[in-house]
This record gives C-alpha cells, structure tokens and sequence, in this order.
C-alpha cells in the first residue's frame, strides 16, 4: 500500500507544480520539494524552537532545517516558543512567544531575510497579509500593521486591545480572535472594527462554499464572509482549544469539497458538512490508543487531498517518540503513518 501511496504523492507534486497559486495555498520549498515543513515549538530552557521537514518520498524527519540553512541564526532564545508558521506571497513568516522573534524567510531557499526581535509584550501571537505592503501581526497586548517592504511595525489598530491569537482575512474583512471580545472583524482597507460577533474559542477557516468557520466551546459558528450574519450549530463534542499555546487553531476545511474538520478532546477529529446535522454525531477519524494531538494537531494537504495528523504519546508532547498520521480526507481512511523521534513540540505545519 505504501508504495502505491508514494506514487500517488509524487503524482500530486507534478500536479501542484503545474497550477497556479492561490494566497492560502502553500508554496513547497524548492530545495525541499516533496513534504511539508513543521514548525518546532523547542525544548523549552535547552533548544530554541525550528523548522523540521518531512520528506514524502523518503519517509523521513530532517530536523532543524532552519539552523542549517541559516548557521548562526537562531529563532530566538531557547527560553522562547516558536508557535506559528504561515506562507505568504512566497515568504515564511513565523512567529513565537515568550521573547521569541517575528521572522522572514524565503519560502523557496529558507533563508532569513529579515526579522522583528523585540514584539510589543514580547509576545508573539500570528501574522496574516493583507495585501503586496500590508500584514498584520498579532501579540499579547493587540494587533499591529506591518510594513511588509521595511518588516516595521505601526501603532496598535484602534479599538482592539489585550491578547489576539488568530487571524484571517477574507475578501474585504479580517476576522480576529480576541481573548477579550471573541470574535472582531476588521476593514481590510483600513483596519477599522466592521462587527464584533461574539464569543469564541477557535478559528477560522473558509469552507468551500465561501463562509468563514470559528466556534465556541459546544457550537461552530458559521459566517457569512460579506454580510457577517452568523449561525450557529450545536456540536456533540466539546471543541478542542489549548489557551496556553498560540499556533493556528485545531480545524481545517476541504477546498475539494464543502466540508470542515474541528479536532475534539485529545484524540479525535470531527468531519461537519454544513448542513447535515449526522455529521457531528460520530467522529471522523479517532487516534490510536495512546496517542494524543500536539499543536495544532491538524494539517490539510491540498494537492493531495489527505488530512496530515501530529501526535505524541504524552499529552503535553514530552516523549521523545512523535507520530505522523496520513488519513484520505474523503473516507477517513489510514494511509500511513511514521514515526519520528526528538524533544520537538511540533507546534503546527505550515499553512
């Protein structure tokens, strides 16, 4: 089955490397072109966090991958958390807490090409781009435009303030996650507040059929992308959200189907069909026995139409063993999985 699996995978890649990229498609490192990149938290007070790579092909985990293609350089203090990865515009941006830096990569070499040591709060929550110039990071103490052509920060947006973890943006609005006021939407243009629609602990995605996806503890909330009217559906399960770890939230949606994934508890993933209510009576793909997620837990391959699942056998991530599951997005069904071992904390996968 494997060996079935790999060529479909490398089938895949061709694919990929011949259509064209959307903003929230990731772009594979051309010197790492069969994988996908992780972010690592670090073992907190021994090793700072970085990048590890897994290699399709090869079945395998090269480690720090950021320290070795840029000797000297470090993603801050190893008292600091590395926590979040994104792709934007063919740069990595990654972001961290506890004195951890802001900090750009070229997306197809790995190297630094500027960074932010010093946050407001010394605390690092997320970054999304707006537009060619424009991002926004956000941080214990609010949100901040970036100047993405100097990598300098401006004064705090307006009316939001204390600790934002997520952020999204689509079309003309910016969907925060704020600790204090849940959900808040901004103007793109101007970063002025549309609505704020309520409380929440996870978010967002876009589901296939344009409507941006956060939830609270026991609903999701469904949110129409231009209007903001928002719905909410009971779910059956309490929704999972670590308030000490501030990588992207543990849910992901399908752009090959209109679909969504929330993890639930420490071990199982949820597959929602906007609109069939049965869909949330039984989970979609359950862990193996002792195995727990990590992170964010949760990754959607897009070209390859899989669910990539990161586990470790100790709830807090503290075993050395860690664990790669590759589940069909379609059928939930195991494809395969891998082991590899190392003090990691894997924070999240790239989106």
């Amino acid at each position: 089955m494997y060996k079935n699996l790999r060529l479909w995978l490398l089938g895949g890649l061709m694919l990929a490397a011949a259509s064209c990229k959307t903003d929230d498609e990731v772009v594979v490192p051309t010197k790492y072109g069969t994988g996908f990149l992780m972010v690592s938290e670090g073992n907190y007070g021994k090793n700072a966090g970085d990048l590890n790579y897994y290699d399709y092909n090869r079945d395998t985990v090269l480690p720090y991958v950021y320290s070795a293609e840029n000797p000297g350089k470090t993603l801050g203090p190893n008292t600091s958390t590395m926590e979040f990865g994104t792709i934007y515009n063919n740069k990595i941006y990654l972001v961290g807490k506890y004195g951890a830096p802001f900090v750009v990569l070229d997306a197809s070499t790995l190297k630094e090409t500027n960074r932010i040591d010093a946050l407001p709060g010394d605390d690092g929550r997320a970054f999304v781009g707006i537009d060619e110039t424009r991002g926004l990071l956000s941080t214990s103490t609010g949100v901040f435009p970036v100047n993405l052509t100097n990598l300098t920060l401006g004064a705090a947006v307006s009316g939001v303030t204390g600790e934002v973890t997520d952020m999204f943006r689509s079309g003309n609005h910016i969907f925060l996650l704020s600790i204090k006021d849940g959900i808040v939407v901004l103007n793109a243009n101007d970063y002025s507040i549309a609505k704020k629609l309520g409380t929440a602990v996870s978010g967002f995605v876009q589901s296939q059929d344009g409507n941006v996806w956060a939830a609270s503890k026991t609903q999701l909330k469904k949110i129409n992308a231009s209007s903001l009217a928002v719905d909410s559906i009971t779910t059956n399960f309490p929704v999972y959200f670590n308030e000490f770890t501030y990588n992207s939230s543990s849910m992901v949606a399908s752009p090959a189907e209109n679909a969504i994934y929330i993890i639930s508890g420490a071990n199982k993933v949820y597959k929602y069909l906007p609109g069939q209510a049965s869909s949330l009576n039984t989970p979609f793909i359950t862990l193996p026995a002792g195995q727990y997620f990590y992170g964010k837990g949760i990754w959607f391959d897009r070209i390859r139409n899989i669910l990539v699942l990161n586990s470790n056998t100790n709830m807090y991530g503290a075993d050395i063993n860690n664990q790669l599951y590759l589940y069909s997005a379609t059928s939930g069904a195991l494809l395969h999985s891998s082991t590899y071992k190392g003090y990691f904390f894997p924070g999240m996968i790239l989106n």
